[in-house]
């Protein structure tokens, strides 16, 4: 016996998603000014409900780095500009929402991939440690809901996190509740396909 041929769905290698569940059309850029680095696990870059496409489409001002714990340092840290902060939750970190304008980043940095991973590419990377580290304490659960777990109620998604903080640090830009809408209806679409396919 023989298989049939298998077909795969056609793709839109902007969003790395099914041109049916294409989410391009629905980002409206944000124009923000803190500029942002995401240093993104290769495991995540095609996950199918990771939210980095969403920063990468819809902030102005944003490089996404693929990084892993074996990534050579200096082809990373030489790229990131002066003033610059990581959003990461370290024993001494500082709250976003305490900093007066004076003291808030002009650059922020975070760490793309489930928090075993997130940790292992913090380990690995000591220059980081040298930085300002910066921590959020969220208000709701993350918008994942049951498609993907988080280790703890009050995580977030990259992409939560980084409007999270940069809502606090710029508070006069407008847009950001556009990608969350985004992001919602990425979820949705995804609970839905999970309830239909797979019977969660």
């Amino acid at each position: 016996m023989t298989s049939p041929a298998f077909t795969p769905r056609p793709h839109c290698w902007t969003c790395f998603k099914p041109r049916v569940a294409c989410i391009c059309d629905a980002i409206a850029p944000v124009d923000n000014r803190v500029g942002v680095t995401i240093l993104q696990h290769p495991r995540e870059r095609f996950h199918v409900v990771g939210t980095v496409r969403i920063a990468r489409l819809g902030l102005q001002r944003v490089r996404v780095e693929h990084c892993g714990p074996w990534t050579d340092p200096a082809a990373i840290r030489d790229r990131i500009p002066p003033g610059a902060a990581l959003l990461y939750p370290s024993a001494e970190a500082r709250e976003v929402a305490s900093l007066a304008p004076p003291e808030r980043p002009a650059h922020l940095i975070a760490i793309d991939g489930t928090w075993f991973l997130a940790k292992k590419i913090y380990d690995a990377h000591t220059w980081l440690h040298a930085l300002p580290h910066l921590r959020l304490t969220p208000q709701r659960p993350s918008g994942y809901g049951g498609v993907r777990r988080e280790p703890r109620a009050d995580y977030l998604a990259t992409l939560e996190a980084l409007i999270d903080a940069l809502r606090l640090l710029e508070p006069e830009t407008v847009g950001f509740d556009g990608l969350l809408r985004v992001f919602a209806q990425m979820v949705e679409r995804q609970a839905g396909y999970m309830k239909k396919v797979i019977g969660c």
